[in-house]
């Protein structure tokens, strides 16, 4: 009598299968990196202190969905500015889609300092400039401008903007950050009126 031996192929299945698995965890270099993705930012703030003590400005900007800012609805979303005074000023970056967990996106930007970079330019107002864009480095020494300089010259006059460019140097390097990049994380305008 003849025997036949039946091998079993779920030894073989299961170890096909376990490569598998494996190769399907391992990294694929085409896909993307998660390293720096880009955040949702759906706010925006600047607050200008007087230097020598005085009335603090804070003006905010809010994009619910992170396609485009909502045209400022409040009187709070100017910053009224007096002549002869400088200010110290802060940006913050927030998203805020989850009004129970707002996170605040300027702790990354300062995380990721060497890939970030703030300016800011004042236009249609008289005797209003930003002389110094940047009062804080990033770990390189270049600038970075979640804090900078507003001065509202003696005769300042008139009302304008201040628009706020977050540059995002994740293509091209940032060297000394004097130039922006060619991506753009932020670029809105907060309304500057002088009194």
């Amino acid at each position: 009598m003849k025997t036949t031996r039946v091998r079993s192929r779920w030894p073989l299945l299961l170890a096909v299968a376990g490569l598998l698995v494996v190769t399907a965890c391992e990294d694929d270099p085409a896909a993307p990196s998660d390293e720096n993705e880009t955040e949702l930012i759906t706010r925006i703030t600047v607050t200008l202190t007087p230097v020598g003590g005085g009335t603090v400005q804070t003006a905010t900007i809010n994009d619910p969905d992170g396609m485009g800012p909502l045209p400022p609805s409040a009187p709070s979303s100017v910053l009224t500015l007096t002549p002869g005074t400088t200010y110290n000023g802060t940006v913050g970056v927030f998203d805020a889609s989850d009004p129970n967990d707002v996170e605040d996106i300027t702790v990354e930007v300062r995380e990721e300092d060497d890939e970030h970079r703030f300016f800011y330019t004042v236009t249609g107002v008289t005797g209003v400039t930003v002389p110094d864009s940047s009062l804080d480095m990033d770990g390189n020494g270049a600038p970075l401008g979640v804090t900078f300089q507003v001065v509202a010259a003696e005769d300042a006059s008139g009302s304008g903007t201040i628009r706020v460019l977050l540059s995002h140097y994740d293509d091209v390097p940032k060297g000394d950050g004097s130039t922006p990049s060619n991506e753009t994380d932020i670029d809105v305008n907060f309304q500057l009126a002088v009194q």
